[in-house]
């Protein structure tokens, strides 16, 4: 069986292609574990007391 260049280029490019796609996605699951971090160690934010159990109506 002869190998081309045509071939040899397709193949190239299906193997770019496959880790490029493995970058992005390795680079998503980073930043969600980021994010859930942030999340867990941000401190709660505090209401100023007049604003607590109240409820604001605007007409």
């Amino acid at each position: 069986m002869e190998i081309g260049a045509t071939s040899m280029a397709a193949r190239e490019i299906a193997i770019n292609k496959q880790n490029v796609g493995q970058d992005i996605l390795q680079k998503t699951l980073e930043k969600t574990e980021q994010s859930q971090q942030d999340d867990v160690t941000k401190p709660v934010e505090q209401t100023s007391s007049d604003r607590q159990g109240g409820l604001d109506f605007y007409a």
